[in-house]
């Protein structure tokens, strides 16, 4: 039987995460670079291009979580995120069928998107993730996942959206792949973290979730920071 944690214990909890995602907290360059239109149409073409490499994957990682979680109400969240990842069963909804729509209004080929190599600091970000989603607690991966990923991507991406439709000239069908995440990434995190401190039952699972989160972030700015300076090179 699961041991019950005091509920003082639980906030503490989450307030450790948000410590730590306020302590490792980074500003992705390219964000401020495509919402001046100081980036080139080719950088945000080969931004989209690595993204679409991570977007491919992301269903597996979910998939991973699931595969490993208990309990039925945290199943059904992760379920219902797998659905959306795949458009609720409707092609034109399907996130990597959205974002190689946002590629070709940037000029991209859909197979230049199917054939893009991701590069080195690309393939470790999605390793990385793999790992935790594959073979850690299920607490760990939607610590990871949902504080360390998915909640921040509606204030990213709602802002990019924005930027690529006033400064590239795309319209807003273009970026769709963007503003689906501005509502289902903030329900998905807030979800999450709801999980999170129903069912962290130990003091060893909290600290590797903690450990954890501060990993993602440090991989996830690695990615983005390297990722823009290709970009610009572009």
């Amino acid at each position: 039987m699961t041991r019950q944690i005091p509920d003082f214990a639980q906030k503490q909890f989450i307030e450790d995460l948000f410590a730590i995602m306020r302590e490792e907290a980074f500003r992705d360059p390219f964000f401020d670079a495509a919402q001046s239109g100081e980036m080139s149409r080719a950088g945000v073409r080969a931004w989209v291009l690595q993204a679409a490499t991570v977007v491919r994957q992301f269903p597996r990682f979910i998939s991973a979580i699931h595969a490993n979680c208990p309990h039925r109400e945290a199943q059904q969240l992760l379920a219902e995120n797998l659905w959306e990842e795949h458009g609720k069963g409707i092609e034109e909804r399907d996130h990597y069928y959205l974002i190689k729509k946002m590629a070709r209004s940037l000029g991209a080929t859909d197979e230049e998107v199917e054939l893009a190599t991701p590069f080195a600091e690309t393939g470790e970000y999605i390793a990385h993730c793999m790992r935790v989603t594959r073979d850690e607690d299920f607490i760990v991966a939607m610590v990871a996942i949902g504080m360390g990923i998915e909640y921040y991507m509606p204030v990213f991406f709602g802002t990019l959206a924005e930027s690529l439709c006033s400064r590239y000239g795309l319209a807003r069908p273009d970026v769709e792949y963007l503003l689906v995440h501005v509502t289902e990434d903030e329900d998905h995190a807030r979800r999450s973290i709801e999980i999170v401190e129903k069912y962290a039952a130990s003091r060893e699972v909290k600290e590797r979730a903690c450990e954890a989160l501060r990993e993602m972030i440090r991989v996830k700015r690695r990615f983005a920071e390297t990722l823009y300076a290709h970009c610009l090179e572009v």
